[in-house]
């Protein structure tokens, strides 16, 4: 399918403008967001030697502690040095899932790499939220049968990782997990003659690079070398997928990481692993960090993740 004129048509900014006000002019949105009837709720939870700053998201008319729903902890993106739980794709998406879903969603904002901070401080926080949550779900009204996990882009890469801790660490909290346009390899796999082909109508200034996507993930690691690197921080690079929690991958058409998403996929089915892979059609990477009346794809898409959570269940 041709890239969505709501894309498409700012794709000159990236040739005209320079990068920082071309990305600012790009996701200008079209309308004002509107949110529906969802309480958010700021905490703090107890990580790894600090406090981790969560935001929970409760349908309005909904009780902690009397109804049980299905409970979420959503990752934002940002390739692990960007983002936060305001950025559209964790404050709006949390809003939209909460609500559309009938579901408790907690956002993370966890540790960002810098200098300083490398992998695991992501994972470990990330784990730590999903413990947290599942140890409370009495209290916060949340069905113990449908926790689930999930993040876009660098969210979907640690989303996969804490599914893969949840299991070895014996914990098994976890009924499914929604990776969005998730990168889950050290490196980019190769491109099929397809993506290439989409990728190839972009601006040559727009869009996640290999040679970005590479360097970036050397980045994370505190030595930069492949060696150093523990499987689990890129779930594609564990040798032992089998019996992780049902998975939902949903890539973008024009996205360099949908290379990794769809060789993921391939690889939790090998494993006999319950998994739908799915492109949405017409779309660069991140196209939920929208507003969802401006974005048709994106409304799509929140309503396949709200599908996969209301049929999956540990029972």
């Amino acid at each position: 399918m041709p890239l969505d004129p709501l894309f498409a048509n700012r794709l000159h900014f990236f040739d005209e403008l320079p990068f920082a006000e071309a990305i600012k002019a790009y996701e200008a949105p079209l309308t004002s967001y509107v949110s529906p009837p969802v309480e958010g709720e700021d905490r703090a939870l107890p990580g790894s030697g600090i406090d981790i700053p969560v935001r929970i998201y409760r349908p309005v008319g909904t009780t902690a502690g009397t109804d049980k729903l299905p409970g979420l902890v959503w990752f934002h993106g940002g390739g692990f040095v960007n983002g936060n739980i305001d950025m559209n794709e964790s404050d709006v998406v949390s809003r939209e899932l909460s609500h559309r879903a009938q579901a408790i969603v907690m956002t993370v904002d966890y540790r960002l790499v810098t200098e300083t901070v490398k992998f695991p401080a992501p994972q470990l926080d990330g784990v730590a939220s999903l413990q947290w949550l599942a140890r409370n779900a009495t209290e916060l009204g949340i069905d113990e049968n449908k926790i689930f996990v999930g993040g876009i882009s660098a969210g979907g890469c640690l989303a996969a990782s804490v599914a893969i801790m949840d299991r070895d660490m014996g914990d098994n909290y976890l009924a499914g997990q929604l990776l969005n346009c998730p990168i889950a390899h050290w490196e980019l796999p190769e491109f099929s003659a397809e993506l290439q082909q989409k990728l190839d109508e972009l601006s040559p200034d727009f869009g996640l690079k290999r040679e970005y996507v590479d360097s970036n993930n050397r980045y994370m690691i505190d030595s930069g070398a492949r060696e150093d690197v523990e499987p689990y921080w890129f779930a594609g690079e564990v040798e032992d997928l089998r019996g992780l929690a049902a998975a939902q991958i949903i890539n973008c058409e024009y996205d360099t990481l949908r290379a990794s998403g769809e060789l993921y996929g391939a690889q939790l089915l090998a494993a006999h692993n319950c998994v739908e892979v799915l492109t949405q059609a017409g779309v660069p990477h991140a196209h939920i960090n929208r507003y969802p009346a401006d974005c048709d794809q994106m409304v799509e898409t929140l309503e396949n993740m709200v599908r996969f959570m209301r049929n999956t269940s540990k029972v």
